[in-house]
């Protein structure tokens, strides 16, 4: 129980013996009595005490009443009330609840009970209390920092907004869903939309300025907030400052000024500018700093701009300013700064650079304002030293600092360039890498990403021509990456290890840089100042994850140039409702296209159905598209609405649309048309209003030309193409996507793999990937399950680099597995029935086992590449079925097996016989122009097996 100790308790009861045992329990339990009181007089008595709980007993003497008793004092003092009463009838007990006492307790009083019950009351009125006390400080903090409430997505689209926010912002919570936060507002500039965007991506939270709003028909209104996360996306939480109605409201934009005035007459280039450095002996603190930037912009114009330079200085940029209005601004700010903050802390110094009108390197500014501070500071402090050229005339004593210097400052003007005017985090990424490797002379730099124990390469620049980085083109060992989770897993930023030289940029993000000796203290330092600017600048850029799980979410991954023309153009026709085709090899990811263009529609918060044309009986279809009345056919015992009529409003995809039987093309020919669809069994047409995507593998024309497809359907359908492209039409994504996927195996099987080797990168590259995506992830997924090193290579991928005037190979005899599994798929598709070819293979590579190892089991499981009583139970199946001898195959089967049989002899693989030949198999039928109900059947399995054996492939 929780310690009563010196708890204060007042007593009401009018039996004297009753109270003085209650006083006895209560001091022995180290409670304080504060008093005894037997009737009304205990209203005063508590006013005197201020006790912590009033323990009083319901009817006390003369007719007095101790609920109301009790409803008085708390009235007069927020206090928890025990009752005691030998009365437990539902009357007293609904009367004893209006003044929501902390117990109630019956006569006579067992010690334990009341211990019970008093540490109870206590327990929950300080918890009610502190609860009270919070939602006062939320409900104040709310007020403080704004009531209007804007919900978005982490796609940046409006899910939600209150009351407050409609009324602020002039928006209809019933019209803004869906919609880009963004459209909310009217505002002038990017500056805080890039702010927002950045807020939302970052999952913290960020305060936002004052920004101005002009809401359509109202006011413009000044307003700020807060951006916050949520679970999924964040929360614009908004205040409205003020209504901004004064009449400069009216006076013309700068756009309007400029072309009023001509542009060729007032540009930036003609203006003088002078550049300010500012520093403290010694160096200012960061606080120091921070609140020295405060100041500044206090005193000086909108137009400058004040920043922090090298951690410890300030760098104040005035544009359209001369030399001599230069000198008075720091001559001012000087006094300014010397008044503000005490002098025995140090002196300030100022150096001072101008430029004339057209002749602004800005980099050069910092140099020769840098010059003056040095001068400023050598000469005691305390003034403002403006550069001219006796000041940096060359000096043998100091040219190499000055060299450096000015080094150091060309290259965090570059980055800084890279920050402000790169818009792509990966661009900026290859660019900063790029700029560090040249200017420090490294073999090797690049920024990694740490996350969940995993260290993944981001970018990259070398001596080498290098295209894509992985982890393995930094030569870690295995001490480096222990270094690394102790420098991402701790408060340090920086740590050197022999030759290479780690810095923290964020939670996730460090550089890595690699030369041929240790790194000088000089520039190291340097290094973690410019660092610092670059990753203050990263929040900038939207920061996704940088492999996103698009098997769960059916998101397209993409770089190459094929992908960028073809999502402009799935952008350009989702916006309408046009029906559309998709046309590409099976695995190309046509169902994710279909999916895009839905999303990306106006209809994409509305159904998505996908119908398998080539999954559905021929019997059945019509009913599964139109749906059908009870009792129209066998089996029909209720009504059911169809797909179409399902997806209404929606996107229905027609996936294999040219397995569709003719007399059901006739009907949807009809809802192409009309947008009518009646049901099976039905009397009447309905319209319907589903827009409908096609997909297939097959080569429509043709099939109108051979009779199977009707000619006017497939011109209804035909309104607007779009061509998945294969894979091997996509080189930029190979690498992208076997990525992606090693990141979604490793995480799955729990393996630390982060890359591939450079020869792998090169095979995935050089090979032409007839099974596409899907053929891509068996690839990958096979290989991280064989995988026990830290990177794949051509030996986990079982496909290696073309060498000169040679072919790819999938592996060691691979191809000719290959093609020897084609044989036999082919000859089985020239049968008149389909043949159930992966039961077939698995039974007789059973056999070729058994009797390449002497019918030794585990031996034989080996090779198979399954456990032994796996093993067991299939040889017990196969002698059920077939008995002692060997099941019957056609002529053709047994010549192709046998050729298939020899390549065993020499090829051993660590996945075995099943997993290799049933690989091989799918990727064959996926190539080919199968219906799914064809390759099911020749798979041996159900139709739903096989849709899940081929599930989470694009």
């Amino acid at each position: 129980m929780s310690d009563l100790q010196n708890k204060k308790i007042l007593i009401i009861e009018d039996e004297a013996l009753v109270a003085r045992e209650l006083k006895s329990r209560l001091i022995q339990m180290g409670c304080e009595v504060v008093g005894i009181a037997y009737g009304s007089e205990g209203i005063e008595l508590a006013k005197r005490t201020q006790p912590d709980l009033l323990l009083t007993d319901i009817h006390l003497k003369d007719g007095e009443d101790g609920i109301e008793m009790a409803r008085t004092i708390q009235a007069e003092r927020d206090v928890p009330v025990v009752f005691l009463t030998a009365y437990s009838d539902e009357a007293t007990v609904s009367r004893a609840k209006e003044v929501a006492p902390y117990g109630y307790i019956i006569k006579p009083v067992d010690n334990r009970e009341l211990q019970i019950a008093i540490d109870m009351a206590l327990y929950k009125f300080n918890i009610e209390r502190e609860l009270k006390e919070t939602q006062q400080l939320l409900q104040t903090a709310l007020t403080c920092i704004g009531s209007a409430l804007v919900f978005v997505n982490e796609n940046g689209f409006v899910t939600d907004l209150n009351a407050d926010a409609e009324g602020m912002l002039g928006k209809s919570r019933r019209l803004v869903r869906g919609e880009p936060w963004s459209d909310l507002f009217n505002l002038i500039g990017a500056s805080i939309e890039n702010k927002i965007n950045a807020a939302l991506s970052s999952n913290e939270v960020v305060k936002l300025a004052p920004f101005i709003n002009h809401a359509e028909g109202a006011v413009p209104c000044l307003l700020d907030g807060i951006v916050g996360p949520m679970e999924q996306g964040g929360v614009l939480i908004l205040r409205a400052l003020s209504e901004i109605s004064d009449p400069i409201e009216a006076m013309p934009t700068t756009g309007e000024l400029m072309d009023r005035v001509g542009s060729e007459r007032l540009t930036p280039s003609e203006s003088s500018m002078c550049q300010l450095l500012i520093a403290r002996q010694p160096s200012a603190n960061r606080e120091t700093v921070e609140e020295m930037s405060i100041l500044l912009n206090q005193q000086l114009r909108s137009t400058d701009l004040v920043s922090t330079y090298a951690s410890s200085h300030l760098s104040v940029s005035m544009p359209y300013t001369s030399v001599n209005e230069g000198r008075l601004i720091a001559n001012s700010l000087l006094r300014k700064l010397k008044s503000h903050f005490p002098s025995e802390h140090g002196e300030f110094c100022i150096g001072m650079s101008f430029s004339s009108p057209g002749d602004q390197q800005p980099f050069e500014l910092f140099r020769r304002a840098s010059w003056g501070l040095k001068v400023a500071q050598d000469s005691g402090g305390g003034r403002v030293i403006t550069w001219n050229d006796e000041i940096d005339m060359p000096d043998a004593t100091n040219q190499d600092q000055k060299q450096r210097e000015y080094h150091n400052l060309v290259l965090l003007w570059n980055i800084l360039n890279v920050v402000s005017n790169t818009g792509d985090m990966d661009d900026a990424n290859r660019k900063l890498c790029s700029h560090l490797q040249r200017s420090l002379g490294m073999k090797i730099t690049g920024i990694l990403q740490y996350k969940g124990d995993a260290v993944i390469a981001i970018a990259g620049a070398s001596e080498a021509d290098i295209d894509e980085f992985v982890i393995g083109d930094f030569g870690l060992s295995q001490a480096d990456f222990d270094l690394i989770k102790s420098l991402m897993t701790s408060n340090s930023h920086s740590q050197g290890s022999g030759n290479k030289y780690f810095c923290k940029l964020n939670g996730e993000l460090l550089v890595v840089l690699s030369g041929d000796k240790p790194m000088d203290p000089a520039d190291i330092e340097f290094l973690k100042t410019l660092l610092a600017y670059y990753a203050a600048g990263l929040n900038r850029f939207e920061m996704p994850e940088r492999l996103p799980d698009v098997i769960s979410r059916g998101e397209l991954l993409f770089a190459s140039p094929r992908m960028n023309s073809l999502m402009e153009t799935v952008q350009l026709v989702a916006e309408t409702d046009a029906t559309v085709l998709i046309t590409g090899e099976s695995g190309t990811g046509k169902e994710m296209l279909a999916r895009k263009i839905h999303e990306s529609s106006s209809r994409g918060d509305l159904p998505f159905i996908i119908v398998d044309c080539g999954a559905v009986v021929s019997s059945l279809i019509e009913s599964e598209l139109f749906g059908h009345k009870k009792g129209s056919f066998t089996g029909a015992d209720k009504d059911f609405s169809g797909r179409l009529k399902e997806a209404d409003g929606g996107t229905i995809l027609l996936d294999e649309i040219g397995e569709l039987p003719l007399e059901t093309q006739v009907k949807l020919l009809r809802y192409v048309q009309d947008k009518e669809i009646t049901p099976v069994g039905g009397g009447h047409y309905e319209t319907v209003n589903t827009r409908i995507i096609a997909a297939t593998n097959k080569d429509l024309k043709q099939q109108v030309d051979s009779g199977l497809f009707r000619e006017d359907l497939f011109y209804r359908l035909n309104v607007f193409t779009v061509d998945a492209p294969p894979l091997r039409e996509r080189g930029d994504d190979v690498i992208l996507l076997a990525q992606h996927y090693l990141s979604v195996y490793a995480s799955q099987y729990n393996k630390p793999i982060n890359g591939f080797t450079a020869e792998a990168r090169r095979a995935l590259l050089q090979y032409d990937w007839p099974g596409n995506i899907r053929e891509l992830t068996n690839v990958v997924n096979r290989a991280v399950i064989l995988c026990k090193d830290s990177t794949l290579s051509t030996i986990h991928l079982g496909l290696f680099p073309r060498a000169e005037n040679t072919v790819v190979e999938v592996a060691p005899n691979t191809p000719n597995l290959s093609s020897s599994i084609s044989l036999l798929v082919s000859r089985c598709l020239e049968e008149l029935e389909l043949q159930p070819i992966a039961q077939w293979m698995e039974e007789d590579l059973i056999y070729f086992a058994l009797v390449s190892n002497a019918e030794v089991l585990n031996r034989a499981a080996v090779d198979l590449g399954i456990p032994e009583s796996t093993l067991r139970r299939k040889v017990q199946r196969l002698k059920d079925s077939y008995g002692s001898s060997a099941p019957q195959r056609p002529d053709f089967w047994r010549r192709a097996f046998i050729d298939l049989s020899i390549m065993f002899e020499e090829y051993k693989d660590p996945a075995g016989y099943l997993d290799v030949c049933t690989r091989l198999l799918m990727t064959d039928l996926e190539s080919r122009e199968l219906g799914r109900k064809q390759a099911a059947a020749m798979m041996g399995v159900s139709l739903p097996t096989y849709r899940r054996m081929t599930a989470g492939t694009p």
